[in-house]
């Protein structure tokens, strides 16, 4: 039977139709294929490979791991009196992950802080590279006050935490803060030097001094507390804490009585007290004057503040005992009698004849007594500070032995104390002026080196290292202001000993007649520091004064410009006979050394004296500028 042709025309579409829906079925299937290989692929991707990453960020958003900062170690004086302690120091902090509304934040914590909005802003500038779950300090050591009116708002502040840092105190004021120096907040310029290794942002560190130097030592261990918390950052539960690791304490040498007597003795004045133990080179007080109290960086400082402190003629955060640079003045006679009779330009009973000047060429050098000293051997020259014994003498000696002998003193170079920006003054030669200025030395140069003045400067530590050798008997040892650093156990980690850095050239008997010299400065009554004299003990110095113009633009102290006036020296040691203290002087346009530097150094022998119980009586041998005692060995 023959189908209809309209029949078999079906059947051939119907198989057309099929072909096509299988290749669509085909093309379909290998889509989804595709489409489960990428969702699978996506999945192998986000829970194996970055599975750890990944669940990590996760418990992020749950958990947060907080830093505890370690208690600073303590810093006490060599008697083991705390000069810096630690207290917790309250600060407002913003964490920025958890806050909803920043700018009304801002508004409502300057109400409560009273603080500029613009203030608040520029800290968290400050802080915006950290990571949002970082608190960033707006308002460093707030009162209780303020600490209980921000704690009692807290549910109304979303972001704002309380943090509680180890902080500074001082228990007797800001004492020898040159030395011990202040703690400021790490700045980016700091983390990106790497200067303080292991320190984040927010951080107080060391910025000078002790606390600079030191830092690593005192900052101790940071420990760490995880707790979780809810979505807006709220504290839900503690799950773990690592307490931190104490800094370790450092044991100063200065002595706490002597640096009080030091500092209200430079009170009021501009300028710089050291005091060192002659046998050792310990630092027993040093002092910057004017100081500043130390304790004010950790609030933040106000642009009034930092202005002060940078004042350009005061200079509060100017070390001036390590780093100010001075004319010696006649201080600088001790290194030209020394030359001198080593050099055998000279022997103690030398003598010239001071009319009140010294003619050289068409010029009058003059004395400071005008009408002279007469006929002047060396314990005088000394004693009464002849200038014009000491021309003679300058100029028989020529410009490069009087450098060479400067140096052998320690001046021109570092002291080497242990601690940053230490000034190395200068010692003048015809070399050292050939390269400077491209120009010979003129005797007339000579002359001004000679008393003191001209291109020599020297700082009050090299001069108090100084002093100290001749006090000894010759030995020059490093300026050392560490006893000894221990653990938080009281374990001692580290101690110092005294470093002998070389010897005076002076023999036994020479160094003895510049003893006598320096005993006649005080105890003799025509000596230029009789203010010092002090009944029951025996007191060896020197006065100087230094020139800031030239002797032809001066006019009488009292009629000069404040800033115009020399700058007065003292230096000296005592007890005579057997020295304990080594003392050094400056005071900033103070005038002439006897009555300005001077009365400093008295007043803290006098307090030295004090320490020891009552005062010796004074003996017959007690006589100026005839010590019979041997010079002191170191």
């Amino acid at each position: 039977m023959r189908l209809p042709p309209r029949t078999i025309f079906d059947i051939k579409q119907f198989d057309k139709d099929m072909n096509a829906f299988e290749g669509r079925y085909k093309r379909c299937t290998l889509l989804l294929l595709l489409v489960f290989m990428i969702l699978i692929s996506r999945l192998w991707y986000l829970q194996i490979y970055k599975g750890d990453e990944l669940r990590a960020k996760s418990e992020s958003n749950r958990l947060r791991v907080l830093r505890i900062q370690a208690p600073r170690g303590r810093v006490f004086d060599r008697n083991g009196r705390i000069l810096t302690g630690v207290k917790p120091y309250f600060n407002v902090c913003i964490v920025r992950e958890d806050v909803r509304d920043m700018e009304g934040l801002i508004t409502r914590l300057a109400g409560l802080l009273g603080e500029d909005e613009a203030d608040i802003r520029a800290s968290l500038y400050q802080g915006s590279k950290q990571p949002l779950y970082m608190p960033i300090a707006i308002k460093r050591d707030i009162d209780w006050e303020t600490l209980s009116k921000i704690s009692a708002r807290l549910i109304y502040l979303p972001g704002v935490v309380i943090d509680v840092a180890p902080g500074r105190e001082y228990p007797y004021g800001p004492v020898a803060p040159h030395l011990i120096g202040y703690l400021g907040e790490i700045s980016e310029d700091d983390i990106k030097n790497n200067l303080y290794p292991g320190a984040r942002p927010g951080d107080m560190v060391g910025k000078s001094g002790v606390e600079g130097r030191y830092n690593s030592e005192l900052a101790g261990v940071p420990g760490k507390r995880i707790v979780e918390v809810d979505v807006k950052g709220g504290l839900v539960k503690e799950l773990e804490e690592t307490p931190p690791e104490a800094g370790d304490d450092i044991y100063l040498t200065i002595d706490l009585d002597l640096q009080m007597a030091a500092e209200e003795a430079m009170k009021d004045k501009i300028g710089a007290a050291v005091v060192l133990d002659p046998n050792s080179g310990e630092i027993l007080a040093m002092v910057s004057s004017p100081g500043f109290d130390p304790g004010i960086f950790a609030k933040g400082l106000t642009t009034e503040e930092w202005k002060a402190l940078n004042d350009p003629l005061y200079r509060p955060l100017f070390n001036k005992a390590i780093q100010g640079t001075y004319a010696p003045g006649s201080t600088f006679k001790i290194v030209m009698a020394a030359a001198a009779l080593k050099e055998n330009v000279i022997n103690e009973n030398t003598t010239f004849f001071c009319p009140g000047f010294f003619k050289f060429g068409n010029r009058d050098y003059r004395c400071w007594k005008k009408e002279g000293h007469g006929s002047t051997n060396l314990y005088r020259a000394l004693a009464e500070s002849c200038d014009v014994y000491f021309y003679n003498v300058g100029l028989k000696l020529g410009i490069d032995k009087i450098a060479k002998y400067a140096k052998l003193f320690g001046l021109g170079e570092k002291t080497g104390i242990d601690l940053p920006n230490e000034a190395a003054g200068t010692i003048a030669s015809s070399e050292w002026k050939k390269k400077r200025f491209k120009s010979k030395w003129y005797e007339g140069e000579t002359l001004s080196i000679s008393i003191g003045q001209g291109y020599n400067t020297v700082t009050p530590i090299q001069m108090a290292r100084l002093i100290a050798a001749v006090a000894n008997g010759g030995i020059l040892y490093r300026p050392n202001y560490i006893e000894k650093i221990t653990g938080p156990d009281g374990t001692i980690e580290a101690r110092f000993k005294k470093d002998q850095q070389g010897i005076i050239p002076v023999s036994e008997s020479n160094l003895r007649l510049i003893q006598n010299g320096l005993i006649g400065v005080v105890e003799d009554d025509r000596g230029t520091a009789k203010v010092c004299r002090i009944k029951g003990i025996t007191i060896a110095g020197k006065t100087g004064t230094a020139q800031v113009i030239r002797q032809a633009k001066r006019k009488e102290d009292e009629k000069m410009n404040w800033k115009y006036r020399d700058h007065a020296w003292f230096v000296a040691y005592a007890p005579a006979e057997a020295p304990k203290l080594a003392i050094a002087v400056l005071i900033e346009h103070g005038g002439h050394g006897g009555s300005a530097a001077a009365p400093v150094a008295r007043a803290i022998i006098e307090r030295w004296l004090q320490m020891q119980g009552p005062r010796p009586q004074d003996s017959p041998e007690r006589t100026a500028g005839l010590d019979p005692a041997p010079a002191h060995q170191g």
